[in-house]
């Protein structure tokens, strides 16, 4: 807190939970240092990694004098989250996984947000590219500009879609009790984020600060590069909604589930699990015929103007400026907006459970 913060801006504890990231912890934790946010501190928080995770931080750690090592036993990416809440001094924690990276003015663009907005968010959000293992950038994961009371149109498209992307009151993370653990039982983790996310939306106003601030590293061992685990701590997630929140509009829940199972097919496609791919748009094109076959159609301009942009070289990260888009896939802008709009309907229809 202010105490030890000579700067006397509001402390922001960078929550960095790490197993076996010897590959690119280093790359991780140059984009916090170079945070142009000076009052922080870096907490890496070492999930009994096997590699030389724990010896590369620690090394760090000697001449960094911001950074924190924690070390625990192998107990998952919600526990290690929530030993480093625990830990934090700061007033806002920002977690990020120990594989992405964030643009420099990544925490001073938020944190403007966070102290100047009428809205008092206890969430502020940024964009985000999905990033190779060199750091070029794939794809923009789209401009959401959601704010206020966000809870419903998060709960159908988790527009602040990953782990590494939130700022959040400290105060309110500890309220809402951190990220959730119980999905490591079940081995269905990769929503924990998703889960938190919701739980914060769903008390207090949440908040943009637009710009690509955030890469997401796309990798074969990344949580997402399983596509059935994925969508099994999504359906956890949104089952406890439907227990939790008998109100919701059943529309509202039919979306959301068709998009995260769009979603889920496109994990599977990425890594060749045709049988999974064709479950999961199956089971979309049920629920919603024809927002899935719209989807499936704008996927096919999408993949061909990908596939352009990798022939002309694809980008590093830092080199694109933070607000223009990498490139413009054909009716994406066109495809959101209906998208949320059938959103915004399914919110305001008359069909809520009594």
């Amino acid at each position: 807190m202010a105490e030890d913060n000579p700067d006397m801006r509001p402390l922001v504890s960078v929550i960095i939970p790490a197993y076996n990231a010897a590959d690119t912890i280093l790359a991780t934790l140059a984009s916090v240092q170079a945070q142009t946010y000076a009052p922080i501190e870096i907490l890496v928080v070492d999930d009994g990694s096997t590699d030389t995770t724990r010896l590369i931080v620690e090394r760090m750690a000697a001449r960094e004098p911001r950074l924190r090592v924690i070390c625990q036993q192998n107990a998952g990416v919600a526990r290690a989250r929530n030993r480093g809440l625990a830990e934090a001094r700061g007033d806002w924690i920002a977690t990020l996984d120990a594989d992405d990276i964030w643009h420099p003015e990544k925490l001073e663009r938020q944190m403007a947000v966070a102290v100047t907005s009428p809205l008092a968010p206890a969430l502020v959000y940024s964009w985000c590219r999905s990033i190779d293992a060199e750091d070029r950038v794939i794809a923009d994961q789209g401009q959401p500009m959601h704010r206020g009371k966000a809870f419903e149109h998060l709960l159908a498209i988790n527009f602040i879609n990953n782990g590494s992307n939130a700022l959040v009151r400290t105060d309110a993370a500890r309220a809402v009790g951190g990220f959730e653990e119980a999905f490591q039982a079940f081995r269905a983790f990769g929503a924990e984020d998703f889960a938190f996310y919701l739980a914060i939306a769903e008390r207090w106003p949440v908040a943009p600060a637009p710009g690509f601030l955030v890469g997401y590293r796309i990798t074969g061992n990344s949580m997402s590069a399983n596509p059935e685990r994925m969508r099994m701590s999504i359906e956890l997630v949104l089952f406890r909604v439907e227990q939790q929140r008998p109100d919701i509009s059943p529309s509202l829940m039919a979306l959301s589930r068709t998009f995260f199972d769009t979603y889920a097919a496109l994990l599977a496609l990425r890594s060749r699990l045709y049988g999974p791919f064709a479950a999961y748009l199956i089971k979309a094109m049920i629920r919603r015929p024809g927002i899935t076959f719209l989807f499936c159609i704008c996927y096919i301009f999408w993949r061909h103007s990908g596939k352009r942009a990798v022939r002309k070289g694809r980008r590093p990260f830092f080199s694109l400026p933070i607000t223009e888009p990498s490139h413009q896939p054909p009716f994406r802008e066109a495809f959101e907006r209906y998208r949320t709009s059938r959103v915004a309907s399914a919110i305001g229809s008359g069909d809520r459970k009594r």
